[in-house]
């Protein structure tokens, strides 16, 4: 008799299972990762292209992305524009208080009226000492006291003569300085004394404007400022030069803000959308394009921007690709490469 037990009918029904279970496996494995594809392979996916650190056409710094990335981060450019315009700068100033005014006016009206009662003081003393001096000299119609005391009085009037002309002198000059006619209508405030502060460092416009355009809290519009001249003492806020104009009172009172715009003269200008600007530092930049899927930062200086268009001095060539959509998330990707780059330099 044989040794071979003959397998149960449960044993040849588990090995049948298994069979089919492992015949099954291996199909799906054909279909779906096709021969010699490993089992763990199915979720594997491609690893996605790096951003490298190039140079530019200048030597300088250029960020070049692989295929794909300018899709992904959203870039768009477009050539910049050139167009003829005038520098603009903001200044900031404040509604003066009009006594200081009012005061050098009143000096120098006191001073005036001082100076005209020293000269016809010093005009009577003269001609009575003329007169002591004749009577002194016929045969003593005037007594030698009497001649002293008149050369006295003539040098005091003298005396007080130089002290008005000089008090007259330098309240004319400080009221001059203030280049103001009159001050009529600034203790009503029908009309008021506006400062405009300077950039320290920034020389007096030439020649100064006759009016400015500004913006006042509380006027029921834009505001007209008559320039009058430069403000006494410069601007104790920048440490620079002011401006002193005039502008109708209509309600305002000392203390209000003001800003006005200061126009030059036309020069070529570029002009790029806002949405191709960015800040680094205090540093106003775009990102230009310099080569196939290759972008470069460039500084700016931004003479003047508008609530779409930004205006640059010619910082920029014309027709000079920039990145007008995505520049923040380039600005991210040139950083995070050039930190990177660093770091595998041996940086911190």
């Amino acid at each position: 008799m044989s040794d071979a037990h003959p397998l149960s009918r449960r044993s040849r029904l588990i090995l049948a299972a298994l069979a089919l279970l492992l015949a099954g496996g291996i199909v799906t494995r054909i279909l779906v990762g096709g021969p010699g594809v490993p089992a763990d392979a199915d979720d594997a996916a491609p690893p996605p292209s790096q951003a490298t650190l190039a140079k530019g056409p200048d030597g300088q710094p250029a960020l070049q992305l692989a295929k794909g990335q300018a899709e992904a981060l959203g870039l768009e450019t477009a050539p910049v524009q050139s167009v003829q315009a005038a520098d603009r700068m903001i200044l900031h100033g404040v509604v003066l208080d009009p006594l200081p005014f009012l005061d050098l006016e009143s000096r120098r009206s006191a001073t005036g009226a001082a100076l005209v009662g020293a000269r016809s003081a010093e005009t009577a003393a003269t001609a009575e000492l003329a007169r002591v001096k004749a009577l002194h000299g016929e045969d003593q119609g005037a007594s030698d006291k009497a001649l002293q005391e008149a050369m006295r009085a003539e040098a005091e009037a003298r005396a007080q003569l130089a002290t008005a002309e000089g008090d007259a002198r330098k309240a004319q000059a400080a009221w001059g300085q203030t280049g103001l006619r009159t001050t009529a209508g600034l203790a009503e405030f029908h009309r008021v004394l506006v400062r405009l502060d300077l950039p320290l460092g920034l020389a007096a416009p030439s020649p100064l404007p006759r009016t400015l355009a500004a913006t006042i809290p509380g006027a029921p519009g834009p505001v007209t400022l008559q320039i009058v001249g430069l403000a006494p003492g410069g601007s104790p806020l920048t440490g620079g030069l002011a401006l002193l104009a005039l502008a109708p009172g209509r309600g305002l009172r000392p203390g209000l803000p003001v800003d006005a715009i200061l126009s030059g003269s036309p020069a070529p200008r570029v002009e790029v959308p806002r949405t191709a600007l960015l800040w680094s530092g205090g540093q106003a930049q775009v990102f230009v394009t310099v080569g196939p899927h290759r972008y470069q930062p460039r500084n700016v200086t931004v003479a003047f921007s508008g609530a779409r268009t930004a205006t640059l001095t010619a910082s920029l060539a014309k027709d000079e690709p920039v990145v007008i959509q995505g520049a923040l998330n380039l600005q991210g990707e040139y950083t995070r490469v050039v930190e990177g780059s660093a770091i595998g330099a041996g940086g911190v």
